[in-house]
Order: structure tokens, then sequence, then C-alpha cells
């Protein structure tokens, strides 16, 4: 198997099920709520129910994963979210949508938590940086497809349409170059005590869900906060928002070659700082600032992804870790949630979508302070070790 090529095919896989089936309703998030005549906390909530069919997807996962094995669950998953594109294609109603997205939510769990493992059997496991980073560099590629179809396209049913096609495509790239396998027999159920093997298991669950509120909220609104708050033309707003995607794809391969040089901890400060900071930035809605910010955040945030997903990958094969990362995209997943529904509160209740765009930063600064509270204990646990 061409080393390349199945990491391409990794690569498409995560653009369509976390891009396409995810991130893509922030891109149309005006169009669709506007069409249906919707406020945004109900357009906020259907949001909120795409990442909640994405939490219960992680949970499925996290107990089907070693009956399954890797191949299967991602091949499953894609198959469902290309299903859910389908859907969207067609919506004739606000509730078609929400049982679409809810779908598409549900399904790419399977492959974002499949794919990380098997890009480190392809690369091996000295270079597991390096393969996260190639997936994360799959969901950049497919954020920036996104916008530009949102550009060159009238229609925000004609977006999803597209995709549709390109998820039948990467369906079939993919069942051709990763071949079903039967699940081994060690394969590790899920638990606390899988994931335990992790050091500082508990402070990186709620640091991945402090990042994944914060991720959330600016994913969201930043278009609506683009176009609403600070005056920006439809067009010019999902030009700036694909600049999350380029930082994404940019993220993706330098930031998984951060980590092999210098470390997963060090990685991860600096990205959740780079995330706070952007996030501010934004919310200024400055033309410079908020668009050299919004690239910096698609850097940051693949960086955190990239870092916490290797901690993850350092301390267990790939048939744990896809038990175990299904544990902690859980967590992920309710904090991606929690995000869209509380930011359309916010945006109702306060007439500008700003500060969610602060929730934001505020949520990457917690992140942040858990991550340094996580480094001293290390150290302090070489130290006990090594007086």
């Amino acid at each position: 198997m061409n080393r390349i090529v199945a990491l391409i095919a990794l690569a498409a896989t995560t653009a369509v099920s976390q891009s396409f089936g995810r991130f893509t309703y922030s891109v149309l998030y005006t169009d669709i709520r506007d069409d249906f005549g919707l406020s945004n906390t109900a357009a906020g909530g259907i949001g909120s129910l795409n990442l909640v069919g994405y939490l219960l997807g992680s949970l499925i996962v996290a107990f089907g994963v070693g009956r399954l094995g890797l191949i299967r669950t991602a091949k499953y998953g894609l198959a469902g979210v290309t299903v859910g594109l389908a859907l969207l294609t067609w919506a004739p109603t606000a509730a078609v949508v929400v049982f679409a997205l809810f779908i598409t939510g549900l399904t790419a769990s399977g492959v974002w938590v499949a794919a990380p493992a098997l890009a480190a059997n392809v690369l091996g496991s000295d270079r597991q940086g390096l393969a996260v980073g190639w997936i994360s560099a799959g969901v950049g590629a497919g954020f920036v497809l996104s916008c530009i179809f949102d550009v060159v396209m009238s229609d925000w049913r004609s977006v999803y349409g597209t995709e549709t096609l390109l998820g039948i495509a990467c369906l079939v790239l993919f069942s051709l170059i990763f071949k079903d396998s039967s699940p081994s027999s060690s394969a590790q159920s899920p638990s606390p005590k899988t994931l335990q093997q992790v050091p500082g298991w508990l402070n990186l669950c709620a640091t991945y869900g402090f990042f994944a509120i914060g991720g959330s909220l600016a994913m969201t609104f930043t278009v609506a906060l683009l176009e609403e708050d600070a005056g920006y033309e439809a067009h010019s707003a999902s030009l700036i928002y694909s600049l999350i995607g380029v930082g994404m794809l940019i993220g993706g391969f330098s930031m998984g070659w951060l980590i092999d040089q210098v470390g997963r901890n060090s990685t991860q400060l600096l990205s959740l700082a780079v995330m706070a900071t952007s996030c501010v930035m934004i919310a200024t809605g400055h033309k410079f600032g908020a668009t050299v910010a919004t690239m910096l955040f698609g850097v940051a945030f693949t960086g955190a992804v990239t870092s916490i997903t290797a901690k993850v990958s350092h301390h267990l094969d790939a048939e744990a870790f896809g038990a175990a990362y299904a544990v902690v995209t859980i967590v992920f997943g309710a904090g991606l949630a929690i995000g869209p529904q509380l930011g359309g509160v916010i945006a109702d209740s306060s007439g500008s979508f700003r500060p969610a765009l602060l929730l934001a930063a505020s949520c990457a600064t917690l992140g942040l302070a858990l991550t340094v509270a996580d480094r001293r204990q290390e150290k302090r646990d070489v130290l006990s070790r090594h007086p």
C-alpha cells in the first residue's frame, strides 16, 4: 500500500466527515437561518444538535470500535455522513436539516476516532505527530472547499449536493485502499482503566472540553459576526472564514512536525495561547486583524487537536487508542454541543456575536491554565522519581 495514497485517502475521509458533515453548517449558518426564518437561538440549537449527535456517536464508537475494527468503523462512519449530506441536499424543511445534521454528527465521530490510529499505522509509531497532522490537514482542506463552494454557488443546498458527490468518491477511494480485516482479539474495551494509562488523563479531558466549547463558538459564529457586527459582505465573510481552513492546512503539517521536535505539551501551550488571542482579534471585526486572526485560529485549532490526540496515541497501541480516544472524544463532543446553543442564546440576548467570540477566548484561556498545571505536575512527578 502506497503510504502517500493511503494518507491522502484518510485526509479526504476526514475532510468529508469533519468539514462537510459538521463545519459547512457554520459557513451556511446565516443562509439556512434566513431561509427558514429561524432565530439565532434556534439556528444555534440546530448546530448544537449536530454536535449532540457527535457526542452520542462517540459513545457508540467507544463500545463498538473493538468489535468492528478501525477500518470498518471509519468506513461506516463515512457512509453515514454521506447519507446525511444527501438529505441536506434535499432538505425541504428545517426539520429535515435538523435530522440530517444529527446523522452527520452521529457518524462523523467514527471517522475521527479511527483515522488517527490508521494514519499512525501507515507512518509508524515514531511519527505520531505527523500522522495526526495529515488527517487534521484534511479537515483544513475540506474547510477551504466548503467556503469556496459557498462563494461560487448561490444556493446552500447546491453546496451540500457537491459535497455529497465528493463524499461518495471518498468512500469508494477509502474502500479500495483499506480492506476490511477482522478486529484484533486483544482489542480493549473502552473504560476508565484504558484511558488511565495516559498520564494526566483527567486534566487532558477537561482541557479538551473547554477547548471544544471555545472552538465550536468561534467556528459557528465567526461568519455571522463578520456579516452582522462588522458589516462584511456575505462572500467576503466566507472568504475570510476560509482562512481558518488554510490555517488548518498549515497547522496540520507544521504542528505535527513541531510536536515531533519540541513535544506535545509545548505545542499544546502555544496553540491554546494563539487560539485565545485570535478569538479576541476576530471579535474586534478589524479588517486586517480579523483576517489574520482567522488563519491563526485555524493553525492553533489544529495544533491543540493534534497535540492532545498525540498524547493519547503515545501511550497506547492502535486498538487501545481507538477505544480510549473515543472516551476522550465524548468529552470533546459534549463541549462542541454546548458551544453553538450557548452562543445563539448570547447573540439573541445581547444583539451581537462579539460576546460569543470573547467567551471562546476565555475557554481557550482555561484550557491553557489546565495545560500549565498539568505540565507542572508532570515535572513534579519526574523529580519525585529522580530526586
